[in-house]
């Protein structure tokens, strides 16, 4: 990524103000709706003074979710394409530049196919990455602290489902791995002919 690092860094960057916003939203919804119940409980009436600045952040706060999501997708997906078109420009023009006894010995079918598969696998490595699991990395090593801080006890309820889900997710993803394993040594196989 390093002839993007410009883009990678705002990408970056733009991953933690989103992960941020979506952190401080649900909160501000949460204050909107104490201030409801505690004037409906006291029997005070509610001026939209103290209503409207925390419903305007939480909206303001909305759109940027939708907003900087719309943005960090549609970068995340051109600088993703653009580096997966080099990466195979870069690979060919190795493979190429190899000496006639390398190609006698091994099956340009076999080395097409790698190159389009770890073309495509790091295309959907950066783009997952900066779509999704950039700003979810934040939300675990930072955000999640803050929610046991806030309130301990679903803090610690998000703690285990995230424990009970990593554990799922680690079963099916080793699963599948060694599954799709077998169907690529197939595949690698038939390219050869």
């Amino acid at each position: 990524l390093r002839p993007q690092w410009r883009l990678v860094t705002v990408l970056v960057a733009a991953n933690l103000a989103l992960a941020a916003a979506q952190f401080a939203e649900p909160i501000l919804f949460g204050r909107i709706i104490d201030l409801m119940t505690q004037s409906h409980v006291s029997g005070q009436s509610l001026t939209w003074d103290k209503l409207l600045p925390l419903v305007g952040a939480w909206a303001a706060f909305g759109l940027f979710s939708i907003g900087g999501a719309i943005l960090v997708g549609l970068n995340a997906d051109r600088l993703a394409h653009r580096r997966r078109l080099a990466v195979m420009s870069e690979y060919f023009n190795h493979v190429l530049s190899l000496p006639l006894t390398f190609h006698t010995n091994v099956h340009s079918g076999r080395i097409l196919k790698t190159m389009l598969d770890g073309a495509a696998a790091m295309f959907g490595l950066w783009l997952s990455f900066f779509r999704e699991n950039c700003a979810s990395f934040v939300s675990l090593f930072v955000l999640l602290p803050m929610t046991l801080f806030i309130n301990w006890r679903l803090g610690g309820l998000l703690i285990l489902l995230v424990l009970i889900f990593y554990i799922a997710t680690s079963y099916v993803l080793r699963r599948t791995e060694n599954l799709q394993g077998q169907v690529e040594r197939y595949n690698s196989s038939l390219a050869e002919h």
